[in-house]
């Protein structure tokens, strides 16, 4: 879009003293509005798109267009690229451009319109549907549940475990696995396994393979898991590693014991971090009934089922980061680039039946290393209760997804300090106030006792002080 085109949009707009399905206002001068995720998530859903445009107000109560300008250009472009880069998910593509317009400079943001297969459009702290808008007349309405359903449908076409692995070719797949591959998913079902050399119409109907635009080439499920070598010796997957630490103590900047870069395909990262995570954890004896077991002081299963689920559903589309294990003395940590897909979320996770990697999913399912569709998180929940451990905690964060296990170190908390500690995992701040109102038979004392236990622990965090102090999970 030229200057004369955006001159002449914000002509109309002043003309009709409002602003319009295209073009939205901002004073800006205070730095970044709150709403600004709305016109944002609004274009990104508009065809043709729309503009934003920076240094000028919109009065509705008087129906007045005020340029105001004021602008510190320079640091205002810093905070929108951050905005977009933190807040929003799945944005159209965008411009930025200052213009002047009355002896005023403007910033402009231009946004398009993002792909079918990537919407909706929505700001990350709120979620859907809430975090999305639709455009209607000049206005931003958040969209219905009928219409996030709709965005979640027509965006199930694209799976970027689909797509053309850049720089392989056929050659590069280790037909020999993907054989006893057939072989061993052929005598689960009891079918008769065919001994000959899978052929290009075989490896296709898998989703290892697929006719492009200039020919037959892997997938990134394919290539993901029957390359013949280390997939990431390639440069664009060099990233697709798992990065294990050991910590000493129960933060980062406790010493170093043990360390591990996990690369090569998706089923040995699987039993490599495995591996490294039970080696990394107390396995200790405890008598039932006559007998003598030994067991880990984590879950085996959970953790099983959590290192499948790092390696099936991380996003492959981020490329900049790795997936993470970091054990600690009371906890472990996983974390996984991307969030979590649309239409789930913290709450509903353990209803939700999803996968970001069809093919990759399919083809490790029936590798066993992953339970019926839906049922992992379930069987992550009901170990660590039958460890007497506490619920284990998922946390969407900025282009990351964390799932923390909580140790023995944690879990001696009585049936109050539990109560409590639930409670901050959705409301994220409490005060000693609502704790108490929460238990109006135990005195302000013994709260403070409990919130001290927890602060001890290293469970939450005080902030604040004397009277405004509250509470935050540390976790």
């Amino acid at each position: 879009m030229t200057d004369t085109d955006i001159i002449s949009l914000i002509d109309k707009a002043i003309k009709y003293r409002s602003e319009t399905g295209n073009v939205e206002f901002k004073d800006a001068r205070g730095g970044i509005p709150g709403d600004l995720w709305r016109p944002i998530s609004s274009f990104s859903h508009s065809p043709g798109g729309g503009m934003i445009v920076f240094g000028i107000r919109e009065d509705r109560v008087n129906h007045q267009i005020e340029i105001v300008g004021g602008l510190d250009l320079a640091l205002l472009q810093e905070q929108i690229l951050s905005y977009l880069r933190e807040k929003m998910q799945n944005h159209g593509p965008y411009e930025l451009k200052i213009i002047e317009y009355e002896n005023t400079s403007l910033l402009i943001l231009m946004i398009q319109e993002t792909q079918d297969e990537l919407k909706p459009c929505f700001n990350k702290q709120l979620g859907l549907p809430n975090g999305a808008c639709i455009r209607v007349g000049n206005n931003d309405r958040v969209i219905t549940d009928v219409e996030m359903r709709t965005f979640i449908r027509n965006s199930a076409v694209f799976k970027y475990d689909k797509t053309q692995a850049i720089d392989t070719d056929i050659s590069m797949l280790d037909i020999d696995k993907i054989q006893d591959f057939l072989k061993k998913s052929a005598d689960k079902v009891g079918r008769l396994s065919v001994d000959n050399v899978p052929t290009e119409e075989v490896m296709r109907n898998l989703g290892l393979i697929n006719n492009f635009r200039d020919g037959m080439y892997p997938t990134i499920a394919g290539f993901m898991i029957f390359s013949k070598g280390k997939p990431q010796s390639i440069m664009p997957y060099a990233r697709y590693i798992i990065r294990c630490v050991r910590y000493q103590g129960s933060s980062v900047a406790t010493p170093i014991i043990d360390k591990l870069d996990i690369d090569g395909s998706l089923d040995g990262q699987i039993d490599t971090m495995q591996k490294f995570i039970l080696r990394n954890i107390p396995l200790k004896a405890s008598i039932q009934g006559t007998k003598r077991v030994d067991r880990y002081e984590y879950p085996e299963e959970a953790i099983r089922e959590l290192v499948a689920n790092a390696v099936i559903h991380r996003d492959y589309m981020i490329t900049e980061t790795y997936t993470q294990v970091n054990i600690f003395s009371n906890r472990i940590e996983i974390s996984n680039p991307g969030n979590l897909p649309p239409g789930v979320t913290i709450e509903n996770i353990k209803d939700s039946q999803f996968s970001r990697n069809e093919i990759i999913a399919t083809i490790l399912k029936d590798m066993d290393y992953l339970e019926e569709y839906g049922r992992g998180i379930d069987i992550v929940f009901s170990k660590m209760r039958e460890w007497g451990l506490l619920e284990p905690i998922f946390k969407n964060m900025s282009n990351m997804f964390r799932v923390t296990l909580l140790g023995e170190a944690l879990k001696d908390l009585n049936e109050r300090q539990v109560v409590i500690w639930n409670t901050l995992q959705d409301k994220r701040q409490i005060t000693s106030k609502e704790c108490k109102e929460m238990f109006p038979e135990v005195s302000r004392a013994t709260i403070g006792v409990d919130l001290n236990k927890l602060v001890e622990m290293g469970l939450i965090i005080p902030r604040g002080s004397s009277i405004n102090t509250y509470y935050e999970p540390q976790y």
